[in-house]
């Protein structure tokens, strides 16, 4: 397969993966809003909550930024509220206590807080949306056992195990040992992928739980090929029935409505592995990588690449009557017009001059693989 890895961890860098701001304005919201649950609790006579849960993407770090196509899509942020058993009454009751605390605090909210089955869920004007799961907790022998309020009923739950584990597979799973996690890398690049697809096609695609679980039973771990890791993951992904539940830590967490969105990340996956198996080809280039990651991830960063590979091609020192025959790189950075180039300007002609020593035929062909 062509090697586009650095190309794909820089778009991981900068377009997929939060950036230390976003981070800290998410964990900023989150604070300021267990401040205000805390005091509306307090305001409203209730029993005070014994601990908080971080949980989903935040907490597990696989959380990605919005696709280009979708500025507007909102970043959630799951946060547990636990109560001691004693203190808490029904399930509905005990979640609706936190709802009328952040609505007593809250402001700049797109809407009022609502209770939903498994959550009280906020909704900010621009774009954040924050779910509060209710829980209780009770003291035993073997620790603390917890138990979400989900629609009338207690139902045993221990979302700090499933943080734990996913923390536990992209540790072992992931081929380097650098202190950057390959199987991370992945579970975001499938996010972002199926968001990325859900709002082109408008349709709903799984997220959150359910895909980063499908992404981390799909993994191919390849050491610094994020590219090809992607892809072959994308590839058992393809061969997978969408009718086979999803397990994580042991536990189902699909349900009869995340079959018809499997089925369609199943399908998108299906059709970008053909796109990306164009990849395989001897004589692939740069412009055709570009070209082909762009259907998989539908980003201008990939027109940008291209539109500057070919104004690189057209400049004087990329022709081929400059190359001669071997050795290209000595004779092209000795010429007075390239030592006048920047760092930046002098890699891309380079790599144009490879792209057009590839096209002469000349020379080996270490890109191909």
């Amino acid at each position: 397969m062509y090697d586009f890895s650095k190309q794909i961890s820089s778009f991981h860098n900068q377009h997929v993966r939060l950036s230390n701001d976003q981070r800290a304005d998410m964990k900023r919201r989150r604070e300021t809003n267990l401040d205000r649950i805390e005091k509306g609790l307090e305001e409203l006579e209730k029993p005070a909550f014994k601990e908080t849960i971080n949980q989903g993407g935040y907490a597990q770090k696989t959380m990605t930024q919005a696709p280009e196509s979708d500025q507007e899509s909102r970043y959630d942020i799951d946060l547990g509220i636990v109560f001691d058993q004693d203190d808490a009454k029904g399930p509905r009751t005990t979640r609706d206590w936190v709802r009328q605390a952040i609505a007593r605090k809250a402001t700049n909210m797109k809407n009022d807080p609502v209770t939903k089955k498994k959550c009280v869920r906020v909704v900010y004007a621009d774009g954040y949306q924050c779910d509060f799961p209710v829980f209780r907790r009770r003291w035993t022998d073997a620790g603390w056992r917890y138990e979400l309020s989900s629609g009338d009923e207690w139902v045993a739950s221990d979302p700090a195990a499933m943080n734990q584990w996913i923390e536990r597979e992209v540790y072992w799973k992931s081929p380097e040992t650098s202190g950057s996690y390959q199987l991370r890398r992945v579970i975001r690049f499938g996010k972002f992928f199926s968001k990325t697809h859900a709002k082109r096609l408008n349709r709903s695609f799984p997220g959150g739980l359910v895909a980063t679980a499908l992404f981390i039973e799909c993994y191919a771990a390849d050491d610094g090929r994020d590219d090809r890791s992607f892809r072959e993951t994308l590839r058992n992904l393809s061969l997978r029935s969408k009718y086979t539940p999803v397990y994580a830590n042991g536990d189902q967490v699909s349900d009869d409505k995340d079959t018809d969105r499997i089925g369609r990340l199943i399908d998108q996956a299906k059709d970008s592995v053909k796109e990306l198996d164009k990849l395989d080809a001897d004589d692939t280039t740069d412009s055709d990588a570009n070209k082909i990651w762009k259907t998989v991830f539908r980003h201008s960063l990939f027109d940008d690449a291209s539109k500057n590979a070919a104004n690189s091609s057209s400049a004087p020192l990329e022709t081929k009557s400059a190359l001669g025959g071997a050795g290209l790189a000595a004779p092209f950075l000795a010429s007075k017009a390239a030592a006048a180039l920047s760092d930046s300007e002098k890699q891309s002609r380079m790599e144009s001059a490879v792209s057009a020593r590839k096209e002469s035929g000349s020379g080996g062909k270490p890109w191909a693989e």
